[in-house]
Parts: structure tokens; C-alpha cells; sequence
């Protein structure tokens, strides 16, 4: 291999850095995409490990050490946990992805590294999964010595799970925050007031920042059943699915809060139906749906009504007039010119009928499981739903949503407690019994981990159980 031209270092920014700790990330991404096409000889390759070296390098003369590793899903540099907008979520998955499939923590980039060593590093990811068994060995016969695999802590960093506590934390008051100001918007809305729309701006937009930094706080919140203030909590929990799903799009954060708001504000027009319709604990009849059918108009004029329009207010009144047409032009209100929605209303819609059939709160007689919903969800498809935002919005939530009961081929029993969008089928799980029935210490397993020696996945999703069969609150366990 022909020796490299010296390289300067870029100079990393002000502290705290993360910008540079970001680019870290993104360049190792693009650096093995490249990998992928190209040789190490290649001007392309060249030109994104050079760039990657002059990162590592800059950082190391910064800090004097530079770790990526990972924890829970999320990604870590010199214990710094990053956050990604879309733009950087392909780069995050990536490697988060990677060092799961080969049961790694992380990689420590030394003092000393050579733009050669670096190379070895990344051709020697290009052979067949099978021959990486032993990765610790196979850079010994590469002579990588400045770049070292860490295995998975035994026990996680008290640190890191602070910082993840903290998230959590967050996402519990953002969460909260929004559910009052729905209560307080939804008031104002049934007594004819003005509401306090930028308000509800800042609360989506904490929400935007929230699902950005860290989903799976929110679609945890999300999956709980929060029977005494539903119909509020059903509008929060829309709008974290729509959000999610329409990150997950590639849709910039001012058109995430256009939606946000819109999901957030779906069912407004319910404030101006009877209130014993709305709270009717049994199934609805014929006159019930008749009177249920009008709040989409209902909610598209309060909106309009209540604070004129705007962008927000523009969105909002689409989305709530538009969020029951369905896909083939059918649904309801019955519109004389027959159109399909737009991107915004057919997002909601998707979120407001999982989340409504999850709940069970109201209209059934009692609530689907998660699987069984997706199942009723993707019956629709194409007549219904979009086919290309439903297979997203599987995607998103999973083949296995977050508060599923699993039966595992261990015999232990656990909720679902992250999706994996690498693998929908193999999600992370909270272990609550034994393989005998007894009481877990709620341990998460990752179902996508594979036993060193045989490659052969450690655990397995055998069946699933239905939670009301055994009485089990799932919030109990899900988030503690």
C-alpha cells in the first residue's frame, strides 16, 4: 500500500464538542458504506478515510482518548451520549447496529493509530460474518494495535444509566405537560374561549426534541394505558406515534411539529359531542357512531374558530377534518370531491387506530393485544392505510410493540421493552418471571444477542401471552 500524505488534524470546536463526537460517528458510517463498494486504493475510499482519520486524530489531541461504545442503544463518545437529528439516525443505527451483531460494547481509538492501521480496521469488516469469529485474535493478525474491540460491560456505567435515567426523567415531564395542556386546550375549545396555541407549540416542540434525543422514553409513556384522563393521554400518545413515524420519514423538524401539533389536536372536535357519548364505557351502537361521525368537521371548524388560521392552525384543521378518510377514498366525513389525504392526515390516522384498539378505554369492549392490533392494522392495508407508511409504521413500533407479553423459549416471561429497527422480530425484552414462575429482578435482554461459540441467538420469542388473561398491569413493569 502506498504511504499517506501527512494529514492535519481538524481542530475540534469549543467545548462541549459534540458536534466533533458527531462527526465521529457519521464519518465511521460513511467511511464502511464506502468500504462496501469500494477497495482501499479507490479515490473514493480514500477521500472518506482520510477524512475520518483527521477526526480521530483531532479528537485524540483534544482529549487524549477517543471510545465509541454504545449502551441501551444509545451511542457514547469519551462517555458523552450523543443525540442525532433524521440526518444523522441512518450513521447511529449503523454502528449501533454493528456492535451488536459481533456482541461488542465498542471500539477504543488510541494514541499512535496509523492511517494503515485504520485501514486493516475497516477492509478487515468486509469479510463474511462467519470469519470474525474472534475478533480479538484476528486484529492481533492484523497487527491493529491502536484500535480495540470492548466487550460488553458486565455491569453497565452507573453514569451512562444516569444520563439515561435523566432522559427518561424528561420524557415523563414532557409528557405530563402535554397531556395538561390538551385538558387545558380541549377546556377552553368547549367553552367557545381562545387557547393558548403557543403553548402547544413549545409542548410539541418539546416533543420533537424528546423523540429526537431518545424515542424509546416516549414510546414507553406511550404504550401505558392512562385510564383516568384517556381521551387527553390518547392525544399525546398520537402525537409521539406521528412524530416517530414521520422521523422515521425523513421529515424535518419544522414539518415534525406541523404534524406534532396537528396529532396533538386530532379529536378537538370531540369537545362539541355530548359527554356521556364521548366517556360511554360499552361499545358503541349505530346512533352512537352517527353522532361520533361528526366530530372530524366538528374539529376542523374549532380549530379554524378558535384561533383563525395560520401554518399550525392550517395543518391541524386538515388533519382533524381528514384523519377517518380512508386510503381507497372511503370513510368518514363524506367528501363530494373524492380525493386520497395528504401524507399528514394518513400518518394519524395510522397512530389514532393502534392506539385506540390498544386501549380499549372506549368504543370495544376490551383492549387488543399490541400483535393483534398490527394484525387488524395491516388487514387494512391498501384499502385503509397507505401500504408504504404502514410498512414504516411497523417498522417503527415493531412486529412485537412495546408492552407485549412474550413468552420466551427459556421459559421466562417478558414485556417487550424496545423495538429493534434493525430486526422488527427481535425486539429487547424485560424479563418479570423465571423459567419456574418466580419473581424477576426485571432484567433487559437484547433478543438480537447470539452465544459466542455457536452464533445461534441466545433467547426467543416462543409465543405470545395475553396480559388481561393473568390480570397483569403492564406499566407496573414496563417503565421502572
Amino acid at each position: 500500500m502506498s504511504a499517506k500524505p501527512a494529514v492535519k488534524p481538524f481542530p475540534p470546536p469549543p467545548e462541549p464538542a459534540l458536534d466533533f463526537k458527531r462527526e465521529l460517528v457519521n464519518g465511521f458510517f460513511v467511511l464502511f458504506r464506502t468500504a462496501e463498494l469500494y477497495a482501499a486504493n479507490h479515490p473514493s475510499y480514500q477521500k472518506q478515510a482520510e477524512h475520518f482519520f483527521a477526526t480521530i486524530t483531532g479528537l485524540l489531541e483534544a482529549e487524549g482518548n477517543v471510545l465509541l461504545e454504545t449502551l441501551d442503544g444509545h451511542l457514547f463518545v469519551n462517555d458523552a451520549r450523543l443525540k442525532f437529528d433524521f440526518e444523522g439516525f441512518a450513521a447511529s443505527k449503523f454502528v449501533v447496529g454493528l456492535l451488536a451483531s459481533h456482541n461488542l460494547g465498542g471500539f477504543s481509538f488510541e494514541p499512535g493509530i496509523s492511517r494503515e492501521e485504520l485501514d486493516r480496521f475497516v477492509m478487515l469488516f468486509k469479510k463474511p460474518p462467519e470469519e470474525l469469529d474472534g475478533l480479538p485474535d484476528l486484529f492481533t493478525q492484523e497487527q491493529i494495535k491502536h484500535i480495540v474491540p470492548k466487550q460488553k460491560a458486565e455491569k453497565e456505567d452507573p453514569k451512562k444509566i444516569e444520563k439515561l435515567e435523566g432522559s427518561r426523567a424528561a420524557a415523563r415531564k414532557t409528557f405530563a405537560t402535554a397531556v395538561s395542556l390538551v385538558e387545558t386546550t380541549m377546556a377552553a375549545a368547549r367553552t367557545g374561549k381562545g387557547a393558548n396555541l403557543n403553548a402547544a407549540k413549545r409542548v410539541v416542540q418539546d416533543l420533537v426534541d424528546q423523540i429526537m434525543a431518545d424515542e424509546a422514553a416516549l414510546m414507553e409513556l406511550a404504550a401505558l394505558k392512562h385510564y383516568d384522563n384517556y381521551t387527553y393521554a390518547h392525544s399525546v400518545n398520537v402525537a409521539v406515534l406521528s412524530i416517530s413515524l414521520g422521523a422515521r420519514l425523513g421529515l424535518d423538524k419544522k414539518s415534525l411539529a406541523l404534524l406534532g401539533f396537528g396529532a396533538l389536536f386530532h379529536d378537538i372536535g370531540k369537545v362539541k359531542l355530548p359527554a356521556d357519548l364521548i366517556n360511554k364505557p360499552s361499545e358503541y351502537n349505530e346512533e352512537d357512531w352517527k353522532q361520533m361521525r361528526r366530530h372530524p368537521v366538528l374539529g376542523a371548524k374549532t380549530v379554524i374558530f378558535t384561533r383563525g388560521t395560520d401554518e399550525y392552525t392550517g395543518r391541524a384543521s386538515e388533519i382533524a377534518f381528514l384523519h377517518h378518510v380512508n386510503q381507497d377514498k372511503t370513510g368518514y366525513p363524506v367528501l363530494t370531491e373524492k380525493r386520497v389525504p395528504g401524507i399528514f392526515p394518513m400518518i394519524v390516522k395510522i397512530c389514532d387506530t393502534f392506539n385506540a384498539l390498544s386501549s380499549g378505554r372506549i368504543y370495544f369492549s376490551k383492549p387488543f393485544s399490541p400483535d393483534e392490533v398490527i394484525q387488524k392494522i395491516i388487514a387494512g392495508m391498501g384499502n385503509q392505510y397507505d401500504p408504504l407508511l404502514l410498512k414504516i409504521f411497523v417498522s417503527t413500533v415493531g412486529v412485537f410493540p412495546i408492552g407485549s407479553l412474550v413468552l420466551l423459549d427459556t421459559g421466562e416471561v417478558g414485556i417487550v421493552y424496545k423495538t429493534n429497527p434493525e430486526n422488527i422480530y427481535r425486539p429487547k425484552v424485560r424479563v418479570i418471571a423465571g423459567p419456574s414462575g418466580q419473581t424477576s429482578d426485571f432484567q433487559v435482554v437484547d433478543l438480537a444477542e447470539r452465544d459466542q461459540n455457536s452464533g445461534q441467538f441466545v433467547r426467543n420469542i416462543k409465543r405470545l401471552l395475553n396480559s388481561h388473561d393473568y390480570g397483569l398491569d403492564l406499566s407496573k413493569f414496563l417503565y421502572v
